[in-house]
């Protein structure tokens, strides 16, 4: 009966490779609300040293970094959190602070030109060229979640080469990069509202999410969608002591 059931179990599971990008959503959901423990540690130190502006990028890209380790140890008994933060914090609050103020900047530049061809008056055609502008801010809000998790993945890539990848990743895949920025969008609106403990989850969620979607349009491995026994039986069956 329990082997029936086991069975049973292993053809209902959904593959990454039939998986769509609503499934990865879900599978973020699950995994936010199963491992909901692990992922408060983070975000708190996320928070603690987002308090000083400069060290935002860092603790966001460290934050992610550890959410990027935990979500490949479905275990959870090879990752410390405090450990992954404070290397993923010094290793990468450099280059973070260079992307975000990149970041920022493009954003500033983008709004410049929406108002400057806006304001040139009505009757004239150069207006239309406004929606190149609004193009490029919507392509913006479509690429930033995928920054932190190129600039992991590529830890020697310039920063603004990883802006460009980001912004043809978007391109590349418009309806599913909407999805991932909407229900993006709508934790980080729903926990400003809220304020209070959601704050606790909301980050690391949008970080989940980013990742989740960054692995599944890259065709990279996304260990949720694998039986714990079975990615830890492929990833760690050599060295049964690694510890990060």
């Amino acid at each position: 009966m329990n082997r029936n059931r086991a069975v049973k179990r292993e053809k209902r599971r959904l593959s990454q490779e039939n998986a769509t990008s609503w499934d990865v959503t879900v599978l973020s959901f699950r995994l936010v609300f199963q491992r909901i423990q692990f992922w408060i540690q983070p975000n708190i130190w996320f928070v603690l040293l987002s308090i000083p502006v400069l060290t935002s990028p860092g603790a966001k890209a460290a934050m992610t970094y550890t959410i990027s380790k935990g979500l490949r140890d479905p275990g959870g008994s090879r990752v410390n959190p405090h450990k992954a933060m404070k290397k993923g914090f010094f290793t990468y609050v450099g280059r973070a602070l260079l992307l975000s103020l990149i970041k920022w900047l493009a954003f500033l530049l983008i709004i410049i030109s929406i108002y400057y061809w806006l304001s040139i008056g009505e009757s004239t055609p150069l207006r239309f060229v406004s929606i190149v502008s609004f193009y490029g801010l919507v392509m913006w809000w479509l690429s930033i979640g995928y920054l932190y998790p190129i600039m992991l993945t590529y830890p020697a890539m310039p920063v603004h080469k990883i802006a460009k990848q980001a912004f043809l990743l978007a391109f590349g895949n418009p309806f599913d990069s909407l999805l991932f920025a909407v229900i993006n969008t709508l934790l980080l609106a729903f926990g400003f509202i809220l304020l209070g403990p959601i704050l606790l989850i909301i980050p690391a969620f949008c970080s989940i999410l980013s990742l989740h979607g960054y692995w599944f349009l890259t065709g990279e491995e996304i260990p949720g969608f694998m039986e714990i026994s079975e990615y830890e039986r492929k990833h760690y069956s050599i060295d049964k002591s690694y510890k990060d």
